[in-house]
């Protein structure tokens, strides 16, 4: 079977998402001699470049190299993330959403729209959608109830997740906060400034120079957070940066990580979290799937002083935030064997042409 995996995309996700679920997909194909994987994209970095041709089943293409390959070829299967090629309509195609247009609440209505045409059209021509967790099916399933018969449940391994040293995560520090501890905060753009009130309690309280990384989701929100920025007493501590531009060494080199009005499009993200031993907190919301809650400690973040105080708690007590991150490496472990014991699709394994 020849697998063409696409990794450029129409909708808004962290490369490095992508990137990262490209190599879960490949090493899971890896048990079968069956599967040749051709990895499209015009934007490969040299290091995912060279993780992917490790392998011997696997051709790096650009996207015309993939439109010529295919009118040669038979028993073609697309992988993708939200995109398409020419020429390759008469094959089956498998959509990994990693999230959804509902979840940009700052766009503009036009382009929300467009967004929204798109994810529908790629929903329409799959052959299958795989959710890759079931706090992905659920929501998915309630924006549109009428693609649930193509909804399955899916899920790949996080085992390749880049072995990070000591080393590794300060040079991270050095480029983000010029070498300072870092709270990473996913954070909607109409929240920022709670946030920032909070940051301004806890820099009060302790004369620090822990610093905190907004993501925002793209660069029109990042200049709506500068102007917000100007005047801010601890300007010189906050960082902006895009989701698109998101690095994993982001995620590991974090001291905390806020998660704030979340949806399934930070699941993997979660993942990583948990798997480089960074603590989680997550504001009360009613679209976190029950399964995923002892991933990170949970409240209610606009309570008076409740950013503050988790902040305070988790920089003085690392007994306590060692012990929170126990919590979620046990919790990672029983969504892992939960996800085996139920037999879900494994992609590509359980692909038909």
């Amino acid at each position: 079977m020849h697998l063409f995996i696409l990794t450029d995309t129409e909708l808004v996700y962290p490369s490095e998402v992508v990137f990262q679920k490209v190599l879960d997909i490949i090493e899971l194909g890896k048990v079968s001699s069956h599967f040749q994987f051709y990895i499209v994209g015009n934007h490969l970095p040299i290091t995912y470049q060279e993780l992917y041709i490790a392998n011997n089943n696997v051709t790096l293409l650009k996207i015309e190299q993939a439109e010529k390959l295919t009118a040669e070829i038979a028993d073609v299967v697309v992988i993708h993330f939200g995109a398409n090629f020419k020429g390759s309509s008469q094959f089956p195609h498998y959509f990994i959403p990693l999230s959804t247009p509902h979840l940009n609440l700052n766009s503009s209505w036009l382009s929300k729209r467009k967004k929204l045409t798109i994810f529908k059209n790629y929903l329409k021509k799959a052959t299958a959608v795989f959710c890759i967790n079931d706090w992905s099916i659920d929501s998915l399933s309630n924006q549109y109830p009428s693609f649930v018969k193509k909804m399955q449940e899916a899920w790949l391994p996080i085992s390749l997740l880049p072995k990070l040293e000591w080393v590794d995560l300060c040079a991270t520090r050095d480029e983000l906060t010029q070498s300072n501890n870092y709270f990473l905060s996913f954070t909607p753009l109409d929240n920022l400034i709670p946030t920032l009130k909070e940051f301004s309690v806890f820099k009060k309280w302790q004369q620090t120079t822990m610093s905190l990384v907004f993501i925002l989701h793209n660069n029109n929100q990042l200049e709506q957070a500068r102007q917000i920025l100007k005047g801010y007493k601890y300007q010189d501590s906050v960082v902006l940066k895009t989701l698109p531009a998101l690095k994993i060494e982001w995620i590991a080199a974090a001291y905390t990580i806020l998660l704030d009005e979340i949806d399934f499009d930070k699941t993997s993200i979660i993942e990583w979290a948990v798997h480089y031993d960074v603590p989680l907190l997550f504001n009360q919301n009613k679209l976190q799937s029950t399964s995923w809650l002892n991933a990170g400690e949970v409240f209610l973040f606009f309570e008076k002083n409740a950013i503050s105080n988790h902040f305070k708690l988790y920089y003085k007590d690392e007994m306590f935030r060692q012990a929170r991150v126990k919590i979620a490496k046990e919790w990672l472990v029983e969504l892992t064997e939960h996800r085996n014991l139920n037999h879900f699709i494994k992609i590509p394994i359980d692909l038909k042409s």
